[in-house]
């Protein structure tokens, strides 16, 4: 390493820090708790609109990817109410949300 690398590299890392390159792997995930009052609520409000009363087909034991949680609310959002009241219906996205025990 010649001795222009290191001032450049201390400088690259430094403005990385400062404008969150590196961003932080708890930022991607809900915990447990938070990822299941999510579906809770979404559930709720779909429940809600379409006179159903339908609760989630499983429980979070681990964190939850929040882009995983988004496809499933968006997925329970865009359902129509006639599906939505079918026994057993789980919207797809719903039921592959991925979870990580980290």
């Amino acid at each position: 390493m010649n001795s222009n690398s290191l001032p450049r590299f201390l400088l690259m890392f430094v403005c990385c820090i400062q404008f969150h390159c590196i961003q932080n792997r708890d930022d991607l995930f809900y915990s447990a708790t938070e990822g299941n009052q999510k579906i809770f609520e979404n559930y709720a409000l779909k429940n809600s609109a379409c006179g159903a009363n339908k609760l989630p087909g499983s429980l979070a034991l681990g964190r939850v990817k929040i882009d995983d949680a988004k496809l499933c609310f968006r997925a329970i959002e865009l359902t129509s109410c006639p599906s939505w009241n079918t026994e057993g219906f789980t919207p797809d996205p719903c039921k592959v949300i991925g979870t990580s025990f980290r």
